[in-house]
């Protein structure tokens, strides 16, 4: 199954290099491509780092594309996407680049995939209350389940049927929670990988400093305002009709 891993980031060449590192020492090459999305970066070794390992290293082919603009995580996922599949990837594999690798995730990834082709895997399920997932629809509370979005993969059929990560969210906040729920109004499997092989670390970003700060939590009050005004007439529908969904292994 040929398998794009999609690696998007901003600044913080030192992370994404590390994650080429260990992609180069834990995944095999075989019918494995990589994506790099700078995301307008200002440092320049995250130009000429690209360069090196693509002359220099080999052993995965390795793609590159620099947005015009900061354009933050769910816009940056969809770019590498359109690349991905622009040159026939069957998988797509959406991982951060504070996410360490100690073994062969992809292989897992794709064990995962074969068992069910109609689903939307995470590096984890969030199925408890976690604040952004709980919501009251009709006088009763709900807790939607979401894959989160450190580690998300599907096969290019699914993701075209998504439709990508939803861009009326901006630069971050809610695009995991969003692309779960349209995966499970299509009726998907949401499954959590739950491998020893990935640990998120969470020092990563495709947000430029400018975007983020003081003005986050506005921002995710108006994204969770934004979900609501898309979802919260079927959520209802949606949970109880997926109560059943998977949470992996």
């Amino acid at each position: 199954m040929k398998t794009a891993v999609i690696v998007p980031y901003f600044n913080r060449w030192d992370l994404t290099h590390k994650r080429l590192w260990e992609l180069y020492q834990h995944v095999p090459p075989q019918d494995l491509e990589i994506i790099l999305i700078n995301d307008f970066s200002t440092d320049l070794d995250c130009e000429s780092g690209v360069v090196w390992w693509q002359k220099e290293v080999q052993r995965h082919p390795v793609r590159y594309k620099r947005n015009k603009a900061n354009l933050g995580f769910g816009a940056s996922m969809n770019v590498g996407a359109k690349i991905a599949v622009h040159y026939d990837a069957e998988l797509l594999i959406f991982l951060s680049n504070d996410v360490e690798v100690s073994g062969n995730f992809v292989s897992q990834i794709q064990s995962k995939v074969q068992e069910n082709e109609n689903s939307l895997i995470g590096g984890e399920v969030i199925y408890f209350p976690g604040g952004w997932n709980e919501f009251t629809v009709d006088g009763k509370d709900i807790v939607v389940p979401y894959v989160n979005g450190w580690l998300m993969a599907c096969t290019s059929d699914v993701w075209k049927t998504l439709g990508g990560f939803d861009l009326r969210y901006g630069k971050y906040d809610y695009e995991d929670l969003d692309l779960s729920t349209s995966a499970l109004a299509h009726g998907y499997a949401i499954i959590g990988l739950n491998s020893n092989f990935v640990s998120h670390k969470q020092q990563g970003s495709t947000i430029s400093t400018t975007s983020a700060g003081k003005d986050r939590l506005e921002h995710t009050k108006q994204n969770r305002i934004k979900y609501e005004d898309k979802w919260l007439n079927r959520l209802g529908e949606i949970v109880e009709t997926n109560n059943d969904v998977s949470r992996g292994s």
